[in-house]
């Protein structure tokens, strides 16, 4: 198992990849017979990876200030956690975007299985302390 400081490692270019849009990248950060468990995803990673992509491209254009930041992520044993957020305007954060819980299980230094939970957030959400 890989030391949770390279688990980390990982993580972190796993989301510098995103947020450089170089989505096919990601790949080579997992095994090959990696696991996603997106229930909006047919296949693997290799699919995940596909539909981030044509996300990211309907998404630009429809809010070309878009940011993508992560704002925590955790590591313990061959497991990690990180959770992002995506604004949709980032000099408006109460324009809405979404915000994203994803966990990652590691084995050796690859990524072996992938769960990400993404949550819609709206400017009429009632929560007063708001979504971000």
């Amino acid at each position: 198992m890989p030391s949770l400081q390279k688990q980390r490692e990982i993580v972190n270019k796993f989301f510098e990849l995103i947020a450089a849009q170089k989505f096919d990248e990601l790949l080579l950060l997992c095994s090959q017979d990696c696991k996603t468990h997106n229930p909006y995803i047919t296949g693997g990673m290799a699919d995940l990876t596909k539909a981030m992509t044509a996300a990211n491209k309907e998404g630009r254009a429809q809010n070309p200030d878009a940011s993508f930041v992560v704002r925590y992520a955790l590591v313990d044993g061959n497991m990690a956690a990180a959770y992002t957020q995506l604004l949709n305007d980032k000099a408006k954060p109460g324009a809405g975007g979404l915000r994203q819980i994803h966990l990652f299980r590691f084995d050796e230094e690859k990524i072996v299985e992938y769960w990400d939970v993404t949550q819609q957030v709206t400017p009429d959400m009632p929560n007063a302390g708001g979504a971000f």
